[in-house]
């Protein structure tokens, strides 16, 4: 059982009114001369100096839950969740998160959160990822985690989560990832990552500044990206549509001072619209492997470009071949490759079905056909 400070109970007290409110917080703090002034103020039944913009419920909380008893027992909510909280003055808040313009005045922790991670990197992306963005979330998830670094992620659907489990997949890696919640630390969101939560947790740490058994508050998502790019010293985009969530987690970065990177996609999908553009604009550097953000904080690693299919088309009957060197150039729908290739359709279809039985192409769910 972890044994809070009086400094860090104090901070636990103001965190249970003000939340992730980190602005309101500080103004406290600072119009009461200190945490700690503050604190013994309200113990003693002291009158607090407030923002005029707090509200009459929050006040009323301030004195509330000054009470010893009610600080244990946000303590005995952490305890019965198997989780615990590091505060800013706590030894093991991370020193980089420490750096930006409002970190959380209190983290909720499942698993061990480490102050001293050398090489934090981020790797965020698209929810409803492709393919393409499928794979290079898991290769450099893994190359990461091989290097020494951490891979940082948000644990949502899509490019976050294929990143973590590809760290995870790393099993001499000491501390492969760790994710930030925008949820209840005991609130797994979506559902379907209950295991992965817990990989996460037995490996490396769950982050949220969102204690246990609270409900999710407006904007939290957005919220909780300021400390995914905070932990970070880079933040590296997989992929993302014209209008992606994970423009907000750059815009971040940009003003915490974190570097970003991009994973350079095909110039006619929709989903590499926001890396490609990132990349055009100056706001991310373009990456090929690993080695183009490890380089940047000096480690070499032996360069290693993403990987690259070799087609072996050798067993294909000669329509096979077609339909093949068809698509390794790009996705096509049927109607595509029935114009391109002067094929009949059904003679295509037979070609189609055949290939996807035996697991050479595949069938997406747009209607596209991809080797």
């Amino acid at each position: 059982m972890r044994i809070y400070t009086e400094k860090e109970r104090a901070w636990l007290w103001l965190n249970s009114v003000f939340g992730s409110n980190v602005a309101s917080a500080d103004q406290l703090i600072y119009m009461n001369d200190g945490l700690m002034a503050l604190f013994e103020d309200a113990l003693a039944g002291r009158t607090l100096r407030c923002p005029d913009q707090l509200k009459e419920r929050q006040r009323n909380a301030l004195i509330k839950n000054r009470a010893n008893y009610e600080i244990d027992a946000m303590i005995s909510d952490m305890e019965d969740a198997g989780v615990y909280a590091v505060t800013r003055d706590s030894e093991d808040y991370p020193k980089l998160l420490r750096e930006i313009y409002d970190p959380p005045t209190v983290l909720f922790v499942k698993g061990r959160l480490r102050s001293d991670v050398k090489y934090p990197i981020a790797v965020i992306g698209s929810r409803k990822c492709s393919d393409y963005g499928r794979e290079m979330a898991e290769f450099f998830g893994r190359e990461l985690a091989q290097e020494g670094a951490c891979v940082i992620s948000g644990m949502a659907d899509g490019c976050d989560s294929i990143a973590a489990k590809g760290a995870l997949s790393v099993k001499d890696c000491d501390y492969p990832t760790a994710a930030v919640l925008g949820t209840a630390i005991n609130d797994v969101y979506p559902s379907s990552n209950t295991r992965l939560y817990d990989e996460i947790a037995a490996r490396g740490a769950v982050i949220s500044e969102y204690r246990p058994f609270s409900k999710p508050q407006r904007g939290s998502f957005p919220q909780r990206n300021r400390i995914i790019s905070g932990l970070s010293k880079g933040v590296l985009v997989i992929e993302a549509g014209l209008r992606s969530g994970t423009s907000i987690t750059v815009g971040f970065a940009h003003d915490q001072g974190r570097d970003v990177f991009a994973v350079p996609g095909r110039l006619n999908d929709l989903m590499s619209v926001g890396t490609n553009g990132l990349i055009k604009s100056g706001a991310a550097k373009a990456v090929f492997g690993v080695d183009d953000i490890m380089y940047e904080y000096g480690v070499f690693t032996g360069y290693r470009h993403a990987p690259v299919k070799v087609a072996d088309l050798s067993a294909l009957s000669p329509e096979q071949r077609r339909v093949c060197e068809a698509l390794i150039n790009g996705e096509k729908t049927a109607d595509e490759l029935c114009e391109l290739l002067g094929m009949k359709i059904s003679a295509l279809n037979t070609y189609l079905t055949e290939m996807e039985l035996s697991g050479i192409i595949k069938q997406l769910p747009n209607g596209y056909y991809a080797y």
